[in-house]
């Protein structure tokens, strides 16, 4: 999970930490969770005011966007986050039962309020403290009940049986996720956001070519005679590619952000040729060594997976594509349904150092939480988008 830390007024008290939000920017999509805030003082120019903008640590700013760019215009959404496991309660350093104080981690959805009781019947709210969603019980009796609110209104509860310093404690619940709409600023639920504020998050990569588009950042740069929404028996849809490779001309395409090769394994396309095929087609990436491709049938269509290892891929990124026919005389070729494929790579991000990220919980049943569920219900959250500014310092 990558952190971020919004502006100062956006943070609101930390009323902002630990909720999750998605970006779009031009290198692809990021989920991040705010864990810190960007104080006005020391950093006036970019923190001050109500100018919404997140500070995004290093590792997860790399790679949105390329290398030397500091600021630039994102869209956002505020989303679940994807904790597996329950939220913890972790005390403060120094703790007793005439202060017993605490933070909530690894809530999935944004956490409203805190209350607490002695006898699981009269409830009493807390307010949230200092900077990182600290709450503080005064004059504490055993057994402590602490029942956690989530913006839908859900409400969980846990017991603390023994007051431990330092420590954390398994809650045993987690925020379910509602199917609602909710102003990712004043966090109130709303009907559904305004269509001016929307737009649909894109993947820039993965899509190449469909139904006559090159989709995302990608681009045709081709040299050859080609239509690019030829509608005659296509695989899919109405429109698909038609491209004569006469005289070693080539046909390609190329993305100028360069996807991350970490993050595909092989491009993936359908392919016809209208004469019998042996290895007449040749495909390389960037400036790579080609590889030979054939059909086994004229006029049917193939489904064709060339893995980037067998394209020699040996960078951090790649470019382009290019397809060249191997003889002087015409050769047709469609090409329709052109995509990457998605590795199995898994982006593990760092978070500030206010925010824990590995924790072993205390199995110790004198110590441990004794756990109750209230109004569990499992929904979809959905929420605004909006344009705002990522400073990066």
């Amino acid at each position: 999970m990558y952190g971020a830390a919004p502006n100062e007024l956006f943070y609101n008290l930390g009323e902002k930490c630990g909720i999750c939000y998605e970006l779009v920017a031009p290198n692809g999509v990021l989920l991040f969770m705010v864990d810190s805030y960007c104080p006005v003082k020391g950093n006036e120019k970019s923190c001050s005011g109500d100018m919404l903008h997140f500070d995004l640590h290093k590792n997860g700013f790399d790679t949105i966007v390329d290398e030397g760019i500091g600021r630039l215009n994102i869209t956002f959404r505020m989303v679940s986050c994807d904790h597996k496991g329950n939220m913890i309660l972790k005390t403060k350093k120094e703790v007793s039962k005439y202060f017993f104080s605490f933070v909530i981690l690894y809530h999935n959805i944004g956490l409203k309020k805190v209350y607490y009781s002695y006898d699981n019947v009269t409830w009493t709210g807390l307010d949230r403290e200092g900077d990182y969603n600290h709450w503080t019980v005064r004059g504490v009796e055993l057994p402590l009940y602490i029942q956690l609110e989530s913006i839908s209104g859900e409400k969980v509860q846990t017991t603390i049986n023994e007051i431990l310093n330092d420590h954390q404690y398994d809650t045993g619940v987690q925020f379910s996720i509602p199917n609602k709409f909710y102003d990712p600023f004043s966090l109130k639920e709303i009907k559904s956001p305004k269509s001016e504020n929307c737009c649909k998050l894109y993947d820039a990569f993965t899509d190449i070519y469909y139904e006559g588009n090159y989709i995302g950042e990608w681009q045709d740069i081709s040299a050859c005679e080609r239509d690019n929404e030829y509608s005659k028996n296509c695989y899919q849809g109405k429109k698909c590619i038609k491209v004569d490779m006469k005289d070693w001309k080539v046909f390609q395409f190329f993305n100028r952000i360069q996807p991350e090769s970490i993050r595909y394994s092989a491009i993936k396309f359908m392919l016809k040729s209208e004469n019998t095929c042996n290895e007449c087609l040749k495909l390389k990436l960037d400036d790579n060594e080609y590889v030979n491709i054939s059909t086994k049938e004229a006029g049917k269509w193939e489904e064709k997976i060339i893995t980037l290892n067998e394209l020699g891929i040996n960078s951090d990124r790649f470019r382009k594509f290019m397809f060249q026919g191997s003889k002087k005389d015409s050769q047709i070729f469609y090409f329709d349904n052109i995509q990457l494929i998605k590795s199995d790579y898994n982006d593990e991000g760092q978070c500030h150092l206010n925010t824990i990220q590995d924790y072993n919980v205390n199995s110790n049943n004198n110590s441990g939480a004794i756990t109750t569920k209230i109004s569990i219900k499992l929904f979809l959250l959905s929420s605004l988008l909006v344009t705002i500014i990522l400073i990066f310092h």
